[in-house]
């Protein structure tokens, strides 16, 4: 979508200037940063998101329910190519996640400059995003009430790991999600998205995944070539969404590496044992999960 503005701004003269003034507003929107977005219900319940949800199909399993005065950071992984569940999970009204987190808002962050994109970026305010930026998730967190964000752990690096059968997460280093819920005294929930993997294919190569691990240090994403049904349509995938129990922490505005450490660990094991826990149901050809 984008490129369609870029497009438009080249060819037709006459909205050169409508289109700057859009494109100056998505860059200083102050939604991006303010830690609760533009969410719009109406976008969210768009009829599309109906057959999106029975495409695949979509689930969602709880382990326990979880108290919606209190306010969560959920770790959800796989990255995937597109983080597709993310949205059709967390973004939609009718994936049901509503209805089974009732009193909780939950909020997938995104990466800052994504959300400043013309097009892309509304729609993903839209659906309810946050910027992944610390501030953001730090003032999302304090408005308490249930107010809570979904963090995709393993990122752009996650995503060049990803095809069918793959089921390695890029999760030893990345600690700073739990620094922020110990800052917040935040519940830290472990969230396997089964399916997302396998949604689309990847091409691999050496020559192609030394330029792609060059694109993701210098720009901080990355570029996957991949492929689905038809070129680039999702494949039929059941796409079961498994939260975990909470793990709660004791809040501390200045923790220590070793309590970062602590919980770090306890958060692996966890979504270690709710991977193997749910396996055999819902992912039983899947390779064993390798945290890297």
């Amino acid at each position: 979508m984008p490129f369609l503005i870029v497009y438009t701004f080249v060819k037709v003269s006459w909205l050169r200037l409508p289109l700057a003034a859009y494109a100056a507003f998505c860059y200083f929107d102050p939604a991006v940063d303010n830690g609760i977005g533009r969410r719009v219900e109406w976008v969210r319940e768009l009829g599309i998101w109906r057959y999106v949800n029975a495409y695949f199909p979509v689930r969602i399993v709880l382990e326990e329910k979880l108290d919606p005065s209190l306010s969560y950071i959920f770790g959800v992984s796989p990255h995937g190519i597109l983080c597709f569940s993310g949205q059709v999970v967390m973004g939609s009204k009718k994936s049901g996640l509503d209805k089974a987190l009732p009193g909780l808002t939950l909020h997938p962050a995104a990466l800052h400059y994504a959300l400043t994109l013309p097009l892309f970026g509304a729609y993903l305010l839209s659906i309810g995003s946050v910027s992944s930026s610390r501030r953001s998730i730090r003032q999302c967190l304090a408005r308490g009430k249930g107010h809570s964000v979904g963090i995709v752990i393993g990122g752009a690096k996650e995503s060049l790991h990803t095809n069918r059968g793959s089921r390695k997460l890029i999760l030893k280093n990345r600690k700073g999600f739990v620094r922020e819920a110990i800052m917040a005294g935040a519940p830290l929930v472990p969230t396997y998205l089964f399916g997302e993997n396998d949604i689309f294919f990847q091409v691999e190569h050496p020559l192609l995944r030394r330029l792609q691990g060059w694109l993701q240090s210098k720009m901080m994403f990355a570029l996957p070539v991949f492929y689905g049904r038809f070129g680039i349509i999702p494949r039929r995938t059941p796409l079961t969404a498994v939260f975990g129990s909470p793990i709660f922490v004791q809040k501390n505005p200045n923790p220590t590496y070793d309590e970062i450490n602590r919980v770090h660990e306890e958060y692996i094991r966890q979504l270690d044992r709710l991977y193997s826990r749910f396996k055999p149901v819902y992912d039983p050809d899947g390779d064993d999960l390798v945290i890297a």
